[in-house]
Parts: C-alpha cells; structure tokens; sequence
C-alpha cells in the first residue's frame, strides 16, 4: 500500500522559540507534493542521517523502493545500520549506487527513468517512493576543478537535474538532493553561506532547506531558504541529534 500522509498536521510551539516539526510530518512535507528538495549545510550537521530516516520512514510504512545515489569517499554502511536497525529486513526495498566520479553519477542517474518503467511494467515491482542524492555536488566540483568556467562540465550537470525533474515530474516521485555549502564575499564584503553548485542547481529545485549548528549541542536549526509552492513546514525549526538519529 501506499504512504498517504496526513494534510492536517498541527505544529505546536516549543519553548525553545522554533516550531515543532515530527519526523513524521517531516517526510509528509517531501510526499504530499512530489519534487526536487535540496537539503545543504555543513559536514556533520546530519544531513546524511536525516535522509535515512526519511527511507526509514517509507520502508516501515510501505513496499516502495527507494533509489539511493551515494557519491562520496566517506563510509556509510555503519551509519546505514545504525539509523536502520532492521536493514537486513528492509535492504531488498533500497536500490544503492555508489559512484566514484562525475561520469559514473551522471551515467547512473540517466538510466533510472529506463529503469523505473521496466520496474513498474515488466517486474510488476512496487511504485518507487523516494529518490536521495548523497551528496548532488561533490563529483561535480571534483570534476571541475580550478576551471569555473567549464561549460561541458556545466551542461553535464543540468542533464542530470533536467533529468531528476523530468522523473519528479512524470513518475510522482519525490526527490532530495543533499549538498554542502560554501561562503560567498557580498558587495558590503560580508560573508554569505551558499549551496554548492550556486544558480546551476539552485535553478531547478523547488524547495530548499538549511541545516546548521545551534549554540546548544547536537540541536541543529532547519530553515526553508526557498519554497516554489505552498508549505506546511514552518519557516524555522530544530531537531536534536542523537546515535540514532534526530529527534
């Protein structure tokens, strides 16, 4: 069966200042209206474990796939286990692809539209749910180096995103891209944080949401930076961060 969220979430007031927002209400936001989400902030900030728990989430409640693209050198079957104990169960649902250059993310992610339609039609597989990009830029950076002004490079990577909005759009599924983030100078010479990739990705996501540190240790702060659509996320809100995840 399939996941059909609740439309009528209730965010009550915390004591902290922020909203409250349930993991559950959180994966809710991402499948009430299917599109491309970018969660970015810094290394350690959780970002990684968030989106487990909203595979989590899925796996528990339906028998969705979900396609998980991951594209850095740092290990992640230990975290896998730990946000999923039960992945033993649940491992035949998640389609994992890990991928060691620019080349490989881009050739792996053009194929999935082929491969979600033979999914659906020829082994009469269950709907894929959730579509997650770990992380979206950090082969593309690789790949372009020093040289800002690669425009092969450049084209590769709007393939890529043309291609996971086309699957957003056409197949109802939605997709998260996570991301890192660098400073920017502005005019007034203060220093902005902005998603890796700049206009190139931001261009083509329709919601966008930072994760970064707050004073108090192992809450992070959730803000939504860009929302094409009407939300039912609050504009600011934190979770703790914990061994097994947020909360």
């Amino acid at each position: 069966m399939d996941y059909i969220p609740n439309e009528e979430m209730i965010f009550s007031q915390k004591k902290d200042k922020f909203p409250y927002i349930s993991i559950n209400d959180f994966v809710s936001s991402l499948l009430l209206n299917p599109q491309l989400t970018m969660l970015w902030g810094d290394v350690g900030t959780g970002k990684t474990t968030i989106a487990l728990q909203l595979i989590l989430q899925i796996l528990e409640k339906t028998d969705q796939k979900c396609f998980y693209l991951h594209t850095k050198q740092s290990p992640i079957k230990q975290l896998i286990k730990r946000i999923i104990p039960q992945w033993d169960k649940f491992k035949s649902q998640v389609l994992f692809w890990q991928v060691n250059t620019f080349k490989e993310q881009l050739d792996v992610i053009i194929k999935w539209q082929l491969q979600i339609e033979q999914l659906e039609r020829f082994f009469k597989h269950p709907k894929v749910g959730f579509i997650i990009i770990d992380e979206i830029a950090s082969q593309y950076l690789l790949e372009l180096g020093t040289d800002k002004k690669n425009e092969h490079i450049n084209q590769e990577m709007t393939l890529i995103l043309a291609t996971l909005t086309k699957i957003c759009r056409e197949k109802e599924i939605p997709v998260l891209l996570l991301n890192n983030f660098t400073k920017r100078k502005q005019d007034d010479e203060t220093l902005v944080a902005m998603p890796y990739g700049g206009k190139i990705i931001s261009y083509w996501t329709d919601k966008e949401i930072k994760i970064e540190r707050t004073p108090q240790v192992s809450r992070m702060k959730f803000s939504l930076t860009k929302n094409n659509s009407i939300s039912i996320l609050p504009s600011t809100w934190t979770y703790l961060l914990g061994d097994r995840g947020f909360s």
